[in-house]
This record gives structure tokens, sequence and C-alpha cells, in this order.
């Protein structure tokens, strides 16, 4: 989802729906070809894509209830309704452990943090992220 500060809502993102939600490391389509961490959500009726969202400094993310978190990254803000309380706790965590890299400017992964199977390739899940179904 996305906020939509005119009606003081939030709306779907791409019509919504359920969706397949990533964290990942890859190129952007924004972000001028270089590598970053990456948001990304496929709808799963279509398999449309419904949000990438680079992942940077800064970064505010708030948890308003157990199945319902939301992020702004500059002056954008996503939401992302979760199947259980699990699974946005999985996200969560896997989310502050990029964040945290980022803060850290770190490139190189270490064996401690779950990024110990990061993959230079474009669009590959960073290992040890929960794929998760969620409503967007």
């Amino acid at each position: 989802m996305t906020r939509d500060d005119s009606s003081g809502g939030w709306v779907p993102l791409g019509g919504g729906g359920l969706s397949h939600v990533v964290i990942c490391k890859g190129r952007s389509h924004e972000g001028r070809g270089r590598r970053e961490y990456i948001v990304r959500g496929e709808r799963l009726r279509d398999r449309a894509p419904v949000l990438e969202c680079a992942v940077q400094k800064g970064l505010v993310y708030n948890k308003v209830n157990p199945i319902f978190h939301h992020w702004r990254v500059e002056e954008r803000k996503f939401g992302l309704t979760f199947q259980s309380p699990a699974d946005a706790i999985s996200f969560e965590r896997g989310l502050q452990a990029v964040i945290d890299k980022l803060d850290r400017g770190s490139e190189s992964p270490s064996s401690s943090t779950p990024e110990e199977g990061d993959t230079e390739d474009d669009g590959q899940a960073v290992s040890g992220f929960i794929l998760l179904y969620t409503q967007i």
C-alpha cells in the first residue's frame, strides 16, 4: 500500500491483492544502475509487479499492530498487511538487518549476519530473508 495524504488513508498499489514480497539485492529501475537492496512485491493473481522500493539510510519503520507495518523513504510511504504476526516479524528483522548493514557502510557480508549468502546477481533474494505473502 501507499499513503495518500490528501485523503488521509492507505491505498493499494497496483490494484492491491495478495502478493509475494521479498527483500533482495539488485539494481533498482530508479537507482541509475547501481546495486542496492530493494523491497519487491509481485501480485500472485497475475504476477504483476506492484512494489519496488529501494532500502536507504534514513528509512523510518513503524509497527502499527502485529500484522500492519509501514515505512517511509524520503517522502514516499509504503505499508504491508501481513498474513500472520510471524511473517511481519520476519520481514521486520530482515529489513532491520539491511538497514543496519547500510548504516555500517559495509558491503562485505559478515558471518554473523543474515546477509551471509548475499550475491551480486541482480534480483537475488538476500539469504536468510523470508519470502512473504501479504496484502500490498
